[in-house]
């Protein structure tokens, strides 16, 4: 379990800033897996990323996740908590580049989405959703021998390709059963540890940064140096300066 420093996390907080979700995830994993190139994480199935990102973010913040979610119905915030372990899905081997489907008589070739194709969809390069998504991933797809366009594939022979992505990577798409204590309705909330871990790290970094700044201006200390202390006496030295 990889556990991210101070310095790391207003790097990667830093680093990431200027990018669209993707990026921004990808800027947590480079801190986390420093030994790993860019180019290697991005090209991670986009479930395989999110494990990483969950074990990045048990080791930093704690394994607990507490959220809130509006209902659908009647927009009653539900609070969800919960634990990495609770969603997280064990990794096997890695899943294959290149994966098939056949059904109905198609063949199609195809490879699972990546943090890439994520940040060209963001960006609004290759469409956008699953059209997209289908855009950039399919290899190849035949009918008894001739080429099909992605655009005129069935709508029975797509709903096979995304069955086909999910169980080759299942951390891709997690839902958490939830239930509205105001109206009672049901329904299966997503979650996303890219967004959520993002906004932990912003709300974190904020914090961080004015404490450096109180502690900086009282004791004439680089930030080094306070980002070096550990968080209990951070919090005690505040504490002295009177804030």
């Amino acid at each position: 379990m990889r556990s991210l420093t101070a310095s790391e996390l207003l790097g990667a907080w830093e680093a990431g800033h200027p990018h669209s979700a993707p990026g921004r995830a990808l800027a947590l994993l480079c801190a986390a897996w420093p030994e790993r190139s860019p180019g290697e994480l991005a090209r991670l199935p986009v479930g395989v990323r999110d494990s990483l990102l969950l074990a990045a973010r048990e080791g930093t913040f704690g394994s607990a996740l507490v959220g809130l979610v509006s209902c659908p119905p009647c927009g009653e915030q539900v609070e969800l908590a919960f634990e990495v372990g609770d969603i997280q899905v064990p990794q096997g081997a890695p899943p294959p580049e290149v994966l098939e489907v056949e059904h109905a008589g198609h063949a199609v070739r195809f490879r699972l989405p990546d943090s890439r194709d994520l940040a060209a969809l963001a960006a609004g390069r290759g469409g956008a959703g699953r059209e997209g998504v289908l855009a950039r991933c399919v290899v190849e797809a035949h009918r008894e021998g001739a080429h099909v366009d992605t655009r005129a594939l069935p709508e029975d022979v797509i709903r096979a390709i995304a069955d086909a992505m999910e169980a080759a990577d299942p951390q891709a798409r997690v839902e958490l059963s939830t239930t509205c204590p105001a109206c009672g309705h049901h329904w299966f909330a997503a979650f996303d540890i890219a967004e959520f871990f993002w906004r932990e790290v912003e709300a974190w970094a904020q914090r961080t940064l004015r404490d450096v700044h109180t502690l900086a201006r009282q004791y004439g200390w680089s930030e080094e140096h306070i980002l070096g202390m550990s968080p209990w006496k951070r919090q005690r030295y505040l504490e002295l300066a009177g804030t």
